[in-house]
């Protein structure tokens, strides 16, 4: 199946049905007119010479544009390339060199970023921008305003097989790999969330996950039934408000926006009673944060996915009825990240990759096989062939399984921190943090947080007769990094807990951190 027919197909059933909302500025689309701004994006990509397998990047928030691209791509075979907005400039370049899209949408938040670096990407032929002011020679509407909205012939030569989107899930330079998602790998999910979800055509569906990420996925699931879907970026109170005025009937939060959701000082003035379901992930939601939202949102079903970008967003949930017995007679799901999802297969496996015992007790890693997992890395062969060995996806996430297929994660095998839905690589804190002259050693590692899950810690040792302050150190790594990587603390130790071969044990020191947490680190 082509994803792109979904646009087609609510059109000819829904036609008069508003199908999408951009509750940002409020604009709002009925399936047809959704379908025709994607032909017309469709049609003005084919005019402009691209063809099926080239790229084009998009480097916005969440927006209608982006949805008509993402559509517009599936119809022709053009491959999508969403940009991660919270990337710095040297990252941005890094992934659009990488990529190597023949165009580009830019917002007019982004445009003068844009141009910065605008000089070394020798793939790109053009320019569209988005937005009032974004000052550049192609305007996205008035490019398209003009093209044909009848159905573009290429919709029936990009099937199941076909790549769909490439997303970029890491960052930084050197580290971010591209996870290539096929139509095939998207529809699984749709079919997935269709069971998990129970979605009908009368849902109302709200995405505020930024849909750089594997998220942009979510809403595909509820516009395969003709749901209407909601487009926001997050902010607290506006949530709200939109929830209350669309009647929004499910969405996605991962644990700093339900905090801040519940935040909200007048949270209990809010008609919120439209809302059935209430889906999370991304990282570890306290035991209490959960509570707290079950205490605010009375009566609602809570879905819990455990995924990563590598297969497409899920490979395991824990349903609404789970949430009900972890809350009443059996407080140990709460722990869970719940069992396998319908359409993939999951094992618990040894480093020779042999099945541990379903003891609940057992660490092992996480493997995942089905028609959810990607492609492959882009342009990245040998780190395929190694996390696809034996045709399984090997997540890193260390977990434990029951007698009942329920896992718990206990540990990440990747070096990786899970802060705000947001993946951030330790070695590249590490590298960060090293650019100070005073540091000898160092050790970054992912803490609970209420707000974000986790967050990043440092644990530094100093050079003899050398010092170094907490700011310094993280001002070092504002100098290097994104915002959203650096440490929210620094430790400072006389040494590192090592093993007798001299390999750093990272576990002595998350132990420290994670040892009372219930609900420990999640893949995302």
């Amino acid at each position: 199946m082509n994803i792109g027919t979904i646009a087609s197909r609510n059109a000819w059933r829904y036609p008069n049905k508003v199908g999408l909302v951009d509750a940002n500025n409020g604009q709002r689309m009925t399936w047809a007119e959704f379908n025709s701004a994607v032909n017309r994006l469709a049609h003005a990509l084919l005019a402009r010479g691209l063809k099926k397998g080239d790229a084009i990047a998009i480097y916005s928030r969440n927006s209608l544009e982006y949805m008509q691209l993402f559509m517009a791509g599936a119809k022709t075979g053009i491959v999508i390339q969403p940009m991660n907005w919270r990337f710095n400039a040297d990252e941005i370049a890094y992934t659009l060199k990488d990529g190597a899209p023949r165009g580009i949408l830019v917002s007019a938040e982004y445009a003068t970023l844009f141009r910065t670096i605008q000089h070394q990407l020798s793939s790109i032929e053009f320019v569209a921008g988005i937005g009032a002011g974004h000052a550049f020679d192609l305007d996205f509407h008035t490019w398209i305003a003009p093209c044909s909205t009848n159905e573009p012939d290429t919709v029936t030569h990009v099937g199941d097989g076909d790549l769909y989107f490439v997303c970029y899930t890491g960052g930084t330079t050197g580290i971010a790999k591209g996870v290539m998602i096929t139509h095939r790998n998207a529809l699984t999910t749709c079919m997935n969330m269709t069971v998990a979800e129970t979605i009908s055509t009368d849902d109302v569906y709200l995405v505020m996950g930024q849909m750089f990420h594997i998220a942009v996925l979510l809403p595909h699931g509820y516009m395969f039934h003709g749901a209407r879907v909601i487009i926001l970026n997050f902010e607290a109170r506006k949530t709200l408000e939109v929830i209350q005025a669309e009647r929004v009937t499910s969405f996605l939060a991962i644990s700093t926006m339900m905090n801040y959701l519940l935040d909200v000082p007048d949270f209990a003035s809010f008609d919120l009673k439209c809302v059935r379901l209430l889906s999370y992930g991304g990282g570890p939601f306290a035991t209490a944060t959960l509570r707290r939202a079950a205490h605010a949102f009375p009566g609602v079903g809570f879905l819990q996915y455990m995924g990563q970008t590598e297969v497409s967003i899920m490979s395991a949930w824990l349903g609404p009825e789970d949430h009900r017995l972890g809350m009443t007679t059996n407080p140990r799901l709460l722990s869970s990240c719940g069992r396998e999802a319908l359409l993939c297969d999951c094992r618990v496996v040894d480093e020779n990759d042999h099945e541990v015992p379903r003891d609940g007790k057992t660490p092992g890693e996480m493997l995942v096989r089905g028609d959810n997992v990607m492609r492959g890395y882009w342009k990245m062969p040998d780190l395929t062939a190694q996390t696809l060995r034996g045709g399984w996806c090997h997540t890193g996430d260390v977990v434990t399984w029951d007698e009942h297929g329920y896992f718990y994660v206990v540990d990440r095998k990747k070096d990786m921190i899970v802060s705000g839905g947001e993946n951030i690589y330790t070695p590249v804190v590490e590298d960060a943090i090293y650019k100070h002259p005073a540091v000898k050693e160092c050790a970054v590692i992912g803490v609970p947080h209420p707000v974000f899950g986790e967050t990043v810690k440092a644990i530094v040792v100093l050079c003899d007769g050398m010092n170094a302050t907490e700011s310094e150190i993280i001002e070092t790594c504002k100098q290097h990094l994104a915002g959203y990587m650096k440490p929210t603390s620094v430790e400072f130790a006389s040494e590192l807990p090592k093993a007798p071969t001299g390999k750093l044990l990272k576990r002595v020191l998350r132990e420290k951190y994670w040892g009372g947490e219930t609900r420990r680190v999640g893949g995302a």
